[in-house]
């Protein structure tokens, strides 16, 4: 880590890293208390430093060295020593204790994995890897804004693997290639997926008729978590409600423009955001 990251102020660093303006946590965050906001923020923000070493790191050599890095941060945090802004961050609003520095080296570790993906046989397969680390994330989230319901925290962090899949999803030069790939099998064939990559940037394949199962399925498992915290506790975590409400109509839209997730972002307008998250948080 370079001096000028050790000298940014942690606030600033991880709202730039975990909600950056117009972005699905921003609006999902933006009637939240101060204090539950802090500790959502702390923890994608180190969900999202994470991802960025996997995605930036075309080399597994130095992703590694990385990783290890933050292995070691961790360490030092629980030292009351942190280095880096998000440590010094979660040092201030976060609970620590033993449970947390186990999972937080359990999600590290489990990291490691994304550097190279086997093709999976089925999207449950697949989920299990985003499971062990977004959801794990977003399953200390919940305990540490002060949901003790077992159904809740479950949902919530199904609800956190769908999510941060479907953000991957759309990164096809990060998680769809031959050495790491999250569309499984049954879904497209390996040996299929430079020709399909290449046919999608000549406009000449139907991708909607490949990827809209994936999607429905997708559609369904977010309904699903949606309901589970609707039906439990859930007013600590409306965030959520209202991350899964983006991710559903994300759904929607990309069914809508032919599932072009080769070729194409697709996003929420910042109106239609703002608008789920004051209906979840006032209305619903």
């Amino acid at each position: 880590m370079n001096s000028a990251t050790n000298n940014t102020i942690p606030f600033d660093y991880c709202v730039n890293k975990a909600i950056p303006d117009g972005s699905n946590l921003y609006y999902a965050t933006l009637f939240e208390e101060e204090k539950n906001k802090a500790i959502i923020i702390g923890l994608h923000a180190f969900l999202y430093e994470l991802t960025d070493i996997i995605q930036e790191c075309s080399d597994p050599g130095i992703a590694r060295v990385k990783l290890h890095w933050w292995q070691e941060e961790i360490e030092r945090l629980f030292q009351q020593q942190p280095r880096h802004p998000i440590t010094r961050y979660l040092k201030e609003f976060i609970t620590l204790d033993e449970n947390i520095r186990k999972s937080f080296n359990s999600i590290i570790n489990n990291f490691d994995k994304f550097l190279f993906i086997d093709q999976t046989e089925n999207l449950a397969t697949i989920l299990a890897l985003y499971n062990s680390t977004a959801g794990e994330i977003w399953d200390l989230c919940g305990v540490q804004l002060g949901v003790s319901n077992t159904l809740s925290l479950q949902n919530y962090r199904a609800l956190g693997s769908v999510c941060h899949y479907l953000r991957c999803l759309q990164e096809p030069n990060t998680y769809i290639t031959d050495s790491r790939c999250i569309i499984p099998e049954n879904i497209i064939k390996q040996g299929d997926l430079l020709n399909m990559k290449f046919e999608a940037q000549k406009h000449s394949i139907n991708q909607a008729t490949i990827f809209s199962p994936l999607i429905r399925e997708l559609k369904i498992l977010l309904e699903e978590s949606y309901d589970g915290l609707h039906k439990n506790d859930s007013s600590a975590l409306k965030h959520g409600l209202v991350l899964n409400r983006l991710a559903l109509k994300t759904c929607d839209e990309i069914l809508n423009d032919g599932c072009k997730l080769l070729s194409i972002n697709t996003s929420l307008t910042p109106l239609r955001k703002l608008w789920i998250s004051w209906w979840i948080h006032f209305i619903s």
